[in-house]
């Protein structure tokens, strides 16, 4: 199963209308959303343009938390799991958060086969332990906007930018 990984879309629906784009052809059958969506007006767009499931957790940015969660409950296809979520993908035990501080710990667990995270707006992919860590970097465009998608089947991330 293909997964898109977007993180850090600081209200850039251009950004986010390209990457759903590009994930739908990419075949992509889940969305997951390390935070920073900002508005309420972003979170709408994305759960109106993706078909496929969508689970995501809170950012630094996302102030009426309330508003959201609300939004979330009533979209079925969406989860908003809060500052920590985790969710099992064909066979995969996967736990998001926005900040790397707090995907270290998860890692660390060892109860995690894969950790997203966001919050720095770099792309990155390494391992901890056996723990796949990635950072899909941001929609923002304040360095370079982009996502990563992440494959089930052989553990793999491959990031694509605008």
């Amino acid at each position: 199963m293909k997964v898109a990984l977007i993180s850090d879309i600081h209200d850039r629906t251009n950004n986010l209308l390209a990457a759903l784009c590009m994930a739908k052809r990419e075949r992509c059958e889940h969305l997951l959303c390390m935070g920073d969506f900002v508005s309420l007006e972003t979170f709408h767009l994305l759960i109106a343009e993706w078909d496929g499931p969508v689970d995501a957790v809170f950012g630094n940015n996302e102030y009426d938390r309330k508003s959201f969660l609300m939004m979330a409950q009533r979209a079925p296809k969406v989860e908003l799991h809060g500052d920590v979520g985790s969710v099992d993908l064909d066979g995969k035990r996967i736990a998001m958060t926005h900040f790397p501080a707090q995907a270290m710990k998860l890692a660390e667990s060892g109860k995690y086969d894969a950790v997203f995270f966001g919050h720095t707006h770099e792309a990155e992919s390494f391992r901890l332990g056996a723990c796949l860590m990635v950072n899909p970097g941001e929609l923002q465009g304040r360095r370079r906007a982009g996502f990563a998608v992440y494959d089930t089947d052989d553990d793999s991330v491959r990031f694509r930018f605008l």
